[in-house]
């Protein structure tokens, strides 16, 4: 097997140099670090994780994420996924912190989270973050850039800002799960309206969302028609928005967001129709129930357990052994989710 000593030989570089490549430490150039991993990589040499982690200070990292409102939902399985790619490694010296803001509207909920950024921009020891952002308003731009300017390398997941040097973000596919929900839409409802109740206007991932099925309906759908309801936080005055619109027309209901869907299904028990076709937004179990109930049609699922796990592990095996992911922005992909293949999902549900 190949040593340090055979890596120096054969590039030019000092064990220093061979050191700093393999633990992506600064110090080298871009050109420098990549000759000598793939010198290292052709050689076979191989990096003793385990016995490294025992030489070094232990690595810091911390979630940020929104609070659940109740176990197995979207932001629950989010975070579970954060754990179990962190516990994977949690005998190689790091340490892991989990800070969740909350609130009774958006805006309160971005400004705890700027809250929580402020307190980790001035941590001392502080070697990566995973961050499932509340909005993606300037606000927590900003906030996230402070992070980002002392070369803290930031994962995002659910949503990510453009134009920024993060590391990189995991986050679902979101227009073509708006397509994909329209077109399964117009496969099982006669022409006609569509209610969709839109998401948070600070959420980017919910709007691509709306106007991914938005815009299959105007293109490959002209009979059906999208009408937007507008969101809130409120379940009973959503539930009351959605059912004051539910005429002889509509013929099915959509969300953007996993905690509108009990609303939708609400609603169209209240209106008292059995024709209502009604897309619901990811494996809750509240979703669940309402799924094997009937009164949901389908289920469009962003696995959010999936895109925690992912955060983290990128995060982890860029730390633990300086390698990035292939891409910058990694999706999950969509899952439809109708009653005869939910056993399915449900087993791979972890702790479900």
């Amino acid at each position: 097997m190949a040593t340090l000593k055979d890596i120096s030989k054969a590039t030019g570089y000092s064990l220093v140099s061979i050191h700093r490549a393999l633990y992506h430490k600064e110090g080298l150039s871009d050109e420098t670090r990549q000759k000598i991993l793939d010198t290292v990589k052709a050689m076979g040499y191989e990096v003793n994780y385990m016995a490294s982690s025992l030489k070094r200070k232990p690595l810091h990292v911390v979630f940020v994420g929104k609070k659940p409102r109740k176990p197995f939902d979207y932001h629950d399985m989010l975070s579970q996924g954060v754990r179990d790619a962190f516990h994977q490694n949690q005998g190689l010296n790091i340490e892991l912190k989990e800070y969740y803001f909350f609130g009774a509207s958006p805006v309160e909920q971005e400004e705890m989270q700027c809250q929580i950024l402020d307190t980790l921009y001035g941590l001392p020891n502080l070697d990566g973050v995973v961050i499932m952002p509340a909005s993606t308003d300037i606000k927590l731009q900003f906030a996230v850039q402070k992070l980002i300017s002392r070369k803290i390398p930031v994962v995002f997941a659910d949503d990510s800002f453009e134009q920024m040097d993060y590391f990189c973000a995991v986050q679902p596919f979101n227009d073509r799960i708006g397509q994909t929900g329209a077109e399964f839409m117009s496969m099982i409802c006669p022409p006609g309206k569509i209610l969709v109740a839109l998401g948070s206007p600070n959420s980017k991932g919910q709007s691509q969302n709306f106007q991914g099925f938005e815009t299959y309906l105007k293109e490959h759908a002209p009979r059906y028609s999208c009408i937007p309801v507008e969101s809130c936080d409120n379940e009973e005055q959503l539930v009351r928005n959605l059912a004051s619109k539910i005429d002889g027309q509509v013929v099915g209901l959509y969300t953007v967001r996993e905690s509108n869907t009990p609303a939708l299904c609400k609603a169209a028990r209240l209106s008292g129709r059995t024709d209502l076709r009604v897309i619901g937004c990811d494996l809750s179990k509240e979703n669940q129930a309402f799924l094997e109930k009937g009164i949901l049609t389908a289920i469009l699922d962003m696995d959010s357990y999936r895109q925690g796990y992912l955060a983290m592990h990128a995060l982890q095996d860029y730390l633990l052994k300086g390698t990035t992911p292939s891409h910058k922005l990694m999706t999950v992909p969509v899952r439809l989710v109708i009653r005869s293949n939910l056993d399915y999902y449900k087993a791979e549900l972890p702790n479900s």
